[in-house]
């Protein structure tokens, strides 16, 4: 395992190094890490201020205890060394510890069509991660995206199957759908590549 007190620099370079297919997406999400991590292993209060001019989108906060917040929200953000929500109700901004938090469900609208996107705290860590399919009680797949229009896998994927949690992320795989196509050829015994799913659609239907 890598230190958390590698400089952040040279982790970033391993990675990229290491990890040739990254799309911006994962590279934000890296970012997003690296601060955090910064954070925790210095006197950096780079993440003590509320980030307010990422993304918010209209939706509800379902705490652990029941309460339900409604309002626009923003989630996973780096804030005084932890992973937090932000909660905007008026023109007050409430950072809301992810562990707290049970689930997030935020809309959006697209061609006249309101979307609604589910992230969950399903892990043992801070992070919520984002529902991308489900197929009805039996297995449900999260990616770490913080975004909710984007329409390809990002980070870690966890796959909750018969009410086991597997994660399948492998520093040296290609990415994130190859972290996915590799559950799935374990699973069943299987030799897919990358190349024998057009979509993320076609890798859903043979869950």
């Amino acid at each position: 395992m890598i230190s958390k007190n590698l400089p952040a620099f040279l982790l970033l370079f391993l990675i990229v190094i290491y990890s040739p297919s990254l799309k911006a997406q994962d590279l934000d999400l890296i970012n997003a890490n690296l601060l955090l991590i910064n954070s925790q292993s210095s006197d950096c209060d780079c993440c003590n201020t509320l980030d307010i001019n990422k993304p918010f989108y209209e939706g509800e906060i379902v705490l652990k205890d029941s309460t339900v917040l409604i309002g626009k929200i923003s989630v996973n953000q780096p804030f005084k060394n932890k992973l937090i929500t932000i909660f905007k109700s008026d023109d007050d901004y409430e950072p809301i510890d992810n562990g707290t938090i049970k689930e997030v469900n935020l809309s959006y609208t697209q061609n006249k069509i309101t979307k609604e996107i589910k992230f969950l705290n399903v892990n043992e860590d801070e992070r919520l991660y984002r529902l991308v399919f489900q197929k009805g009680n039996n297995i449900s797949v999260y990616d770490s995206s913080d975004k909710l229009k984007d329409n390809s896998l990002v980070g870690r994927v966890l796959v909750k199957e018969n009410n086991v949690l597997t994660d399948t992320w492998n520093f040296w795989s290609s990415g994130s759908k190859k972290d996915l196509i590799n559950y799935l050829n374990k699973r069943d015994g299987t030799d897919y590549k990358r190349r024998d799913f057009k979509s993320l659609d076609d890798l859903f239907a043979k869950l």
